[in-house]
Protein backbone atom coordinates (compact mmCIF):
# COMPACT_ATOMS: atom_id res chain seq x y z
CA UNK A 1 0.00 0.00 0.00
CA UNK A 2 1.22 3.26 -0.90
CA UNK A 3 0.18 7.07 0.22
CA UNK A 4 -0.15 9.82 -1.98
CA UNK A 5 2.22 13.07 -0.48
CA UNK A 6 0.46 15.65 2.73
CA UNK A 7 2.32 18.27 1.47
CA UNK A 8 0.89 19.39 -2.26
CA UNK A 9 3.89 20.26 -4.89
CA UNK A 10 5.21 23.83 -4.57
CA UNK A 11 5.97 25.58 -7.31
CA UNK A 12 9.40 25.69 -6.42
CA UNK A 13 9.55 21.80 -5.93
CA UNK A 14 11.48 21.55 -9.02
CA UNK A 15 14.25 23.53 -7.43
CA UNK A 16 14.42 22.02 -4.22
CA UNK A 17 16.93 19.47 -2.62
CA UNK A 18 15.90 15.86 -1.33
CA UNK A 19 16.37 14.92 2.06
CA UNK A 20 14.87 12.81 4.95
CA UNK A 21 13.52 13.15 8.29
CA UNK A 22 15.21 11.92 10.92
CA UNK A 23 13.67 13.48 14.01
CA UNK A 24 10.86 15.50 14.78
CA UNK A 25 9.63 18.06 17.07
CA UNK A 26 6.36 20.04 16.71
CA UNK A 27 5.82 21.45 14.11
CA UNK A 28 10.58 21.30 13.09
CA UNK A 29 11.74 18.36 11.52
CA UNK A 30 15.69 18.13 11.41
CA UNK A 31 16.67 16.70 7.97
CA UNK A 32 19.36 14.93 6.56
CA UNK A 33 20.91 15.14 2.83
CA UNK A 34 24.39 14.18 1.43
CA UNK A 35 25.70 17.56 2.43
CA UNK A 36 24.62 17.11 6.01
CA UNK A 37 21.65 17.82 8.15
CA UNK A 38 19.61 20.83 9.06
CA UNK A 39 16.79 22.28 10.89
CA UNK A 40 13.50 22.67 8.75
CA UNK A 41 10.29 24.03 9.23
CA UNK A 42 6.70 22.90 7.65
CA UNK A 43 4.62 24.64 5.09
CA UNK A 44 1.51 22.59 5.58
CA UNK A 45 0.69 19.25 7.56
CA UNK A 46 3.44 17.67 9.67
CA UNK A 47 5.84 15.30 8.24
CA UNK A 48 6.99 12.33 10.26
CA UNK A 49 10.42 10.68 10.67
CA UNK A 50 11.17 8.16 7.56
CA UNK A 51 9.36 11.10 5.42
CA UNK A 52 11.16 11.46 2.12
CA UNK A 53 11.05 15.24 1.34
CA UNK A 54 12.05 17.81 -0.16
CA UNK A 55 12.90 20.87 1.23
CA UNK A 56 14.29 24.65 0.21
CA UNK A 57 16.65 27.26 2.11
CA UNK A 58 14.46 29.74 3.95
CA UNK A 59 16.63 32.59 5.12
CA UNK A 60 16.19 32.96 8.96
CA UNK A 61 14.94 29.58 9.38
CA UNK A 62 16.68 27.23 8.04
CA UNK A 63 15.19 25.24 5.79
CA UNK A 64 11.23 24.65 4.49
CA UNK A 65 9.73 21.23 3.58
CA UNK A 66 8.19 22.21 0.08
CA UNK A 67 6.99 18.54 -0.14
CA UNK A 68 6.59 14.78 0.96
CA UNK A 69 7.20 11.93 -1.32
CA UNK A 70 4.45 9.26 -1.73
CA UNK A 71 4.75 6.82 1.62
CA UNK A 72 5.34 3.53 0.94
CA UNK A 73 3.73 2.65 4.55
CA UNK A 74 3.43 4.43 7.66
CA UNK A 75 2.35 3.80 11.31
CA UNK A 76 -0.82 5.45 12.66
CA UNK A 77 -3.03 5.64 15.24
CA UNK A 78 -6.23 6.98 16.63
CA UNK A 79 -5.83 10.18 18.98
CA UNK A 80 -7.70 10.86 22.20
CA UNK A 81 -9.56 13.13 20.16
CA UNK A 82 -10.89 10.28 17.56
CA UNK A 83 -8.52 11.95 14.79
CA UNK A 84 -5.95 9.86 12.89
CA UNK A 85 -2.38 10.65 13.83
CA UNK A 86 0.49 9.67 11.77
CA UNK A 87 3.81 8.57 13.94
CA UNK A 88 6.28 6.88 11.03
CA UNK A 89 6.45 6.47 7.73
CA UNK A 90 8.69 4.72 4.93
CA UNK A 91 8.90 1.49 7.65
CA UNK A 92 10.90 -1.89 7.63
CA UNK A 93 9.07 -3.27 10.80
CA UNK A 94 7.69 -2.42 14.15
CA UNK A 95 10.00 -3.68 17.24
CA UNK A 96 6.82 -3.72 19.76
CA UNK A 97 8.28 -3.71 23.32
CA UNK A 98 6.58 -5.42 26.38
CA UNK A 99 8.12 -5.18 29.85
CA UNK A 100 8.11 -8.34 31.69
CA UNK A 101 7.53 -6.60 34.89
CA UNK A 102 6.91 -2.56 35.71
CA UNK A 103 4.78 -1.97 33.72
CA UNK A 104 2.43 -4.82 33.99
CA UNK A 105 1.99 -6.52 30.77
CA UNK A 106 -0.83 -5.44 28.65
CA UNK A 107 -1.83 -7.93 26.24
CA UNK A 108 -4.13 -6.13 24.25
CA UNK A 109 -1.88 -3.01 23.61
CA UNK A 110 0.83 -5.37 22.36
CA UNK A 111 -2.06 -6.90 19.72
CA UNK A 112 -2.89 -3.31 18.60
CA UNK A 113 0.34 -3.09 17.51
CA UNK A 114 0.18 -5.70 16.03
CA UNK A 115 -3.11 -5.49 14.04
CA UNK A 116 -1.44 -1.78 13.18
CA UNK A 117 1.63 -4.01 11.26
CA UNK A 118 -0.27 -6.28 9.60
CA UNK A 119 -2.64 -3.81 8.15
CA UNK A 120 0.49 -2.30 6.46
CA UNK A 121 2.49 -5.70 5.50
CA UNK A 122 4.88 -4.79 8.02
CA UNK A 123 7.22 -7.47 10.12
CA UNK A 124 6.10 -7.07 13.55
CA UNK A 125 8.78 -8.34 16.98
CA UNK A 126 7.79 -8.38 20.54
CA UNK A 127 10.57 -7.54 22.77
CA UNK A 128 10.48 -8.32 25.86
CA UNK A 129 12.76 -6.04 27.90
CA UNK A 130 13.73 -5.88 32.09
CA UNK A 131 13.87 -10.14 31.49
CA UNK A 132 16.43 -9.37 34.79
CA UNK A 133 13.38 -8.76 36.94
CA UNK A 134 12.12 -12.12 36.03
CA UNK A 135 9.46 -13.09 33.81
CA UNK A 136 6.11 -14.43 35.42
CA UNK A 137 4.65 -17.40 34.00
CA UNK A 138 1.25 -15.73 32.90
CA UNK A 139 3.34 -13.35 30.66
CA UNK A 140 5.20 -16.45 29.53
CA UNK A 141 2.09 -17.72 28.30
CA UNK A 142 0.53 -14.69 26.18
CA UNK A 143 4.58 -15.09 24.58
CA UNK A 144 3.91 -18.82 23.96
CA UNK A 145 0.36 -17.94 22.21
CA UNK A 146 1.87 -15.09 20.24
CA UNK A 147 4.85 -17.28 19.03
CA UNK A 148 2.55 -19.88 17.89
CA UNK A 149 1.75 -17.54 15.74
CA UNK A 150 4.59 -17.02 14.06
CA UNK A 151 5.67 -13.76 15.94
CA UNK A 152 9.55 -13.90 16.55
CA UNK A 153 10.35 -13.15 20.37
CA UNK A 154 13.79 -11.52 21.52
CA UNK A 155 14.31 -11.15 25.38
CA UNK A 156 16.28 -8.25 26.47
CA UNK A 157 18.09 -6.85 29.44
CA UNK A 158 19.73 -4.01 29.58
CA UNK A 159 21.69 -3.95 32.81
CA UNK A 160 23.23 -7.70 31.68
CA UNK A 161 23.29 -7.13 28.30
CA UNK A 162 21.51 -10.33 27.51
CA UNK A 163 19.43 -10.04 24.02
CA UNK A 164 21.55 -6.88 22.56
CA UNK A 165 23.58 -8.82 20.17
CA UNK A 166 20.56 -10.73 18.82
CA UNK A 167 18.32 -7.54 18.28
CA UNK A 168 21.25 -6.00 16.72
CA UNK A 169 21.93 -8.79 14.43
CA UNK A 170 18.44 -9.30 13.24
CA UNK A 171 18.02 -5.86 12.54
CA UNK A 172 21.00 -5.69 10.51
CA UNK A 173 20.07 -8.55 8.66
CA UNK A 174 16.99 -7.75 7.88
CA UNK A 175 15.34 -8.18 4.58
CA UNK A 176 12.95 -4.89 4.82
CA UNK A 177 14.16 -1.20 3.90
CA UNK A 178 14.22 1.59 6.05
CA UNK A 179 13.70 1.69 10.01
CA UNK A 180 12.63 -0.32 12.71
CA UNK A 181 9.96 1.66 15.02
CA UNK A 182 10.15 0.80 18.46
CA UNK A 183 6.82 1.10 20.21
CA UNK A 184 5.56 0.25 23.44
CA UNK A 185 3.63 1.58 26.80
CA UNK A 186 5.25 4.35 28.76
CA UNK A 187 7.65 3.00 30.70
CA UNK A 188 9.10 0.15 29.30
CA UNK A 189 12.38 0.87 28.52
CA UNK A 190 12.73 1.86 25.05
CA UNK A 191 15.19 4.95 25.52
CA UNK A 192 17.00 2.72 27.46
CA UNK A 193 17.00 0.59 25.31
CA UNK A 194 18.32 2.63 22.20
CA UNK A 195 21.21 3.72 25.34
CA UNK A 196 22.46 0.06 25.33
CA UNK A 197 22.09 -0.40 22.31
CA UNK A 198 24.83 2.49 21.24
CA UNK A 199 26.33 2.91 24.39
CA UNK A 200 29.04 5.48 22.73
CA UNK A 201 26.37 7.72 21.88
CA UNK A 202 24.40 10.33 23.91
CA UNK A 203 21.32 9.60 23.30
CA UNK A 204 19.34 12.21 25.52
CA UNK A 205 17.75 11.52 28.59
CA UNK A 206 14.39 9.84 28.52
CA UNK A 207 11.75 12.55 28.09
CA UNK A 208 14.30 15.39 26.87
CA UNK A 209 14.70 17.23 23.97
CA UNK A 210 18.89 17.68 23.11
CA UNK A 211 19.97 20.87 22.66
CA UNK A 212 20.28 21.25 19.28
CA UNK A 213 16.11 22.34 19.18
CA UNK A 214 16.27 24.96 21.76
CA UNK A 215 13.46 24.66 22.88
CA UNK A 216 11.37 22.51 25.92
CA UNK A 217 9.97 19.60 26.48
CA UNK A 218 7.22 18.47 24.11
CA UNK A 219 8.09 14.07 24.81
CA UNK A 220 4.53 13.35 23.08
CA UNK A 221 5.08 14.82 19.81
CA UNK A 222 9.14 13.53 19.34
CA UNK A 223 10.55 10.85 17.50
CA UNK A 224 13.97 10.10 16.47
CA UNK A 225 15.60 7.89 14.29
CA UNK A 226 19.16 6.34 15.30
CA UNK A 227 21.72 4.54 13.10
CA UNK A 228 23.05 1.04 14.67
CA UNK A 229 27.05 0.90 13.67
CA UNK A 230 26.17 -2.93 12.70
CA UNK A 231 23.94 -1.57 9.96
CA UNK A 232 19.77 -0.73 10.46
CA UNK A 233 18.10 1.92 11.58
CA UNK A 234 16.27 2.22 15.13
CA UNK A 235 12.97 4.73 14.88
CA UNK A 236 12.35 6.08 18.52
CA UNK A 237 8.86 6.94 19.67
CA UNK A 238 7.26 9.02 22.42
CA UNK A 239 5.65 6.16 25.08
CA UNK A 240 1.82 6.31 25.43
CA UNK A 241 -0.70 4.45 27.83
CA UNK A 242 -3.27 3.28 25.09
CA UNK A 243 -3.57 2.63 21.04
CA UNK A 244 -5.70 2.32 18.49
CA UNK A 245 -4.58 1.30 15.27
CA UNK A 246 -6.06 3.57 12.69
CA UNK A 247 -8.71 2.54 9.72
CA UNK A 248 -10.03 -0.01 11.38
CA UNK A 249 -13.52 -1.58 10.64
CA UNK A 250 -15.30 -4.91 12.46
CA UNK A 251 -13.82 -6.61 9.16
CA UNK A 252 -10.19 -5.89 9.00
CA UNK A 253 -9.64 -6.39 12.68
CA UNK A 254 -11.16 -9.78 12.13
CA UNK A 255 -9.10 -9.82 9.12
CA UNK A 256 -5.76 -8.59 10.94
CA UNK A 257 -5.90 -9.86 14.32
CA UNK A 258 -3.26 -12.46 15.09
CA UNK A 259 -5.09 -15.83 14.56
CA UNK A 260 -8.57 -14.62 14.12
CA UNK A 261 -9.13 -14.56 10.33
CA UNK A 262 -9.31 -17.97 9.48
CA UNK A 263 -10.76 -20.06 12.26
CA UNK A 264 -13.41 -22.49 10.46
CA UNK A 265 -16.60 -20.97 11.68
CA UNK A 266 -19.88 -22.27 9.91
CA UNK A 267 -20.23 -18.96 7.96
CA UNK A 268 -16.93 -17.14 6.51
CA UNK A 269 -17.73 -13.37 7.37
CA UNK A 270 -18.12 -14.18 11.35
CA UNK A 271 -16.70 -11.81 13.26
CA UNK A 272 -16.63 -14.14 16.36
CA UNK A 273 -18.46 -12.04 18.61
CA UNK A 274 -20.23 -13.76 21.30
CA UNK A 275 -23.01 -15.68 20.39
CA UNK A 276 -22.50 -15.47 16.86
CA UNK A 277 -24.24 -18.58 14.73
CA UNK A 278 -21.95 -20.76 13.90
CA UNK A 279 -18.76 -19.11 15.45
CA UNK A 280 -16.01 -21.80 16.56
CA UNK A 281 -13.43 -18.75 18.75
CA UNK A 282 -14.60 -19.61 21.91
CA UNK A 283 -12.95 -23.44 21.13
CA UNK A 284 -10.28 -22.47 19.09
CA UNK A 285 -8.97 -19.19 20.36
CA UNK A 286 -6.74 -18.57 23.10
CA UNK A 287 -9.09 -17.11 26.02
CA UNK A 288 -6.80 -14.16 26.55
CA UNK A 289 -6.20 -13.27 23.08
CA UNK A 290 -9.82 -13.71 22.06
CA UNK A 291 -10.70 -11.10 24.84
CA UNK A 292 -8.27 -8.93 23.12
CA UNK A 293 -9.75 -9.24 20.13
CA UNK A 294 -13.40 -8.95 20.79
CA UNK A 295 -12.39 -5.62 22.93
CA UNK A 296 -10.66 -4.04 20.15
CA UNK A 297 -13.61 -5.19 17.57
CA UNK A 298 -16.62 -3.25 20.09
CA UNK A 299 -14.41 -0.04 19.86
CA UNK A 300 -13.32 -0.74 15.81
CA UNK A 301 -17.61 -1.28 15.12
CA UNK A 302 -18.62 1.80 17.35
CA UNK A 303 -15.84 4.32 15.32
CA UNK A 304 -17.32 2.60 12.27
CA UNK A 305 -21.00 3.34 12.91
CA UNK A 306 -20.25 6.80 13.91
CA UNK A 307 -18.55 7.46 10.69
CA UNK A 308 -21.35 5.87 8.89
CA UNK A 309 -24.12 7.70 9.85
Amino acid sequence: MVYGATLKPHGNAHRGRPGRVVETVGRRVRVTDSDGERLCFLSGQRAVVGDEVTWVEAQGEGGKLIQIATRRNLLQRVDARGEEQVLAANLAGLLVCVAAVEPAFQASLLDRYLVAASQEKLAAVIVVTKTDLGVPESVEEELRVRAALGYPILRISNPTGAGLDELRAYIASSDHTGPWALVGHSGVGKTSLISALLPAQDVGPIGDISEYWGAGKHTTTHTRLFALPGGGEIADSPGIRGFTPAGVNPESVRDHFPGMHALGCKYRDCLHKIGEEGCVADEKSDPSLLRSYRDLLEQATGVWKRKSR
